[in-house]
């Protein structure tokens, strides 16, 4: 059945004349009229360029994460101009656990005309994009996009997103006159990706899921960053020392946000003292926001936003004297579809876990419940010998543990510890037994997630 519904020639009657199926190169023009009209800031507004843009690139059969028939779409046969009235694009990333790769795909763009808003046509399209993405093998599916609505569709705020740390231009010390500044930016080129891919290796080595970048997509990024005026892309400047040495890179979006200046990503070589050359790099990513293309109507740039990992040095270095605003972190949101197979696939991060605690060559089993639904996990000497799915019995149920449907995604990614869960859910229990192991095999830590898109 997925493979019939993730078939590029599958159509579906929703009823009124609206058709589910997926595009073909010929709607390009449709599909970015529609999400440039949804995604504008006042019904009276002009549409926004910026994202027809990205969608024109996208479409266009050379981007790295999707291609023209990778977008789900209601289309209203009746309307003679612009019928598309419902769509959604199917992204595709890698995701590492603890060092195991898994691909996810990600709906992204999600655009209802507002004529046809509550009929059910995102859920009919998430149908789509759901069926597609399992049927390429993805373990997971998630989402970057407004709060509360993609909990209907199976997906929990399971991963940080957006850790960001505001710094007030006006806070940024001027330069000393008659002293040479410490750093200077330049436009990455295709020879710098040596130096740019092992300085992003060995930042998300730090946390336990992050997301993996290969050369194509770096490559897409340097190549193509001043083609369109387009939502997306990134502009990948290097780092250079007075000397004009490389010593790091960063990463800022083609597009302002508002009235800041985004920095989504930076890293530096070992043994350079970002403490030292802060306050030249604010000058000269400030002066770089002058470049940055304009939404209309922005007010002036009055600030920096700092969107790294939780444990990036950069924000110890700016502490609260140039970052005392802090925005609290959103959250990605997170669909799996058949966690018993999720947690086959982590098994050896689960197992390393063990290895390294107090807990070395457990041996025992783990049985949690969702409620309507659970999971039964056995292990030997360390090893997880088998996971199966639970239902609660009507008497004598004697599961370890108890989580509310999806909150358990929460644990399974970090976002939260056990502790933490229990205070805020009174239905997360645990047992004596349990509890030491679920720590052991679920530990809290920071994830660093970046969006490509």
């Amino acid at each position: 059945m997925l493979t019939q519904i993730a078939d590029p020639l599958y159509q579906r009657e929703l009823g009124d004349g609206l058709i589910l199926r997926w595009s073909t190169p010929a709607d390009t023009e449709n599909i970015a009229y529609l999400t440039s009209s949804v995604f504008r800031n006042a019904p009276d507004a002009p549409v926004n360029t910026f994202l027809a843009n990205m969608l024109y690139e996208m479409l266009a059969g050379r981007h790295p994460v999707m291609g023209p028939g990778d977008v789900a779409v209601v289309e209203d046969r009746r309307r003679k101009e612009h019928p598309l009235v419902a769509s959604t694009c199917l992204w595709r990333q890698t995701w590492e656990y603890a060092g195991i790769p898994f691909e996810i795909g990600r709906p992204e763009i999600v655009a209802t005309d507002p004529d046809y808003r509550n009929r059910g046509l995102v859920r009919a399209i998430f149908g789509l994009i759901h069926a597609r993405s399992e049927a390429e093998g993805h373990l997971a599916q998630g989402i970057t996009g407004i709060p509360y609505f993609y909990r209907q569709f199976g997906y929990e705020y399971a991963l940080d997103l957006d850790v960001s740390r505001i710094t007030h231009c006006a806070l940024i010390p001027p330069a000393k006159e008659g002293v040479p500044e410490a750093c200077s930016l330049r436009d990455a080129s295709l020879q710098d990706l040596p130096l740019i891919t092992s300085l992003y290796e060995r930042q998300r080595a730090d946390y336990p899921v992050s997301t993996r970048i290969d050369e194509q997509w770096w490559r897409y990024q340097i190549q193509t960053w001043n083609t369109v005026e387009a939502d997306a892309h990134w502009h990948i400047f290097i780092i250079l020392a007075a000397d004009g040495a490389p010593v790091g890179y960063l990463t800022l979006p083609t597009i302002r946000w508002r009235q800041s200046i985004p920095v989504f990503d930076l890293a530096v070589c070992a043994g350079v003292n970002l403490q030292a050359i802060m306050p030249a790099l604010l000058r000269t990513i400030q002066v770089q926001g002058a470049n940055l293309l304009t939404p209309p109507k922005a007010e002036p740039i009055s600030k920096i936003t700092f969107s790294l990992g939780q444990k990036h040095p950069a924000y110890a270095v700016l502490g609260r004297e140039l970052a005392f605003e802090r925005d609290v972190p959103y959250a990605w949101y997170v669909r799996i579809p058949q966690l018993l197979k999720f947690l086959r696939h982590i098994a050896p991060a689960l197992e390393q876990r063990l290895e390294h605690s107090a807990l070395s060559g457990y041996s025992g089993e783990l049985v949690l419940s969702f409620y309507r639904d659970g999971l039964r996990l056995v292990f030997d000497k360390g090893h997880l010998s088998l996971a199966e799915d639970w239902r609660p019995p009507t008497w004598n149920s004697n599961e370890h543990a108890g989580f509310p449907p999806l909150v358990f995604l929460q644990l399974l990614f970090g976002r939260r510890s056990l502790h933490d869960l229990r205070y805020a859910f009174p239905d997360v229990t645990v047992n004596n037994e349990a509890e030491l192991l679920l720590e052991t095999l679920f530990p809290a830590s920071p994830a660093w997630v970046i969006p490509l898109g």
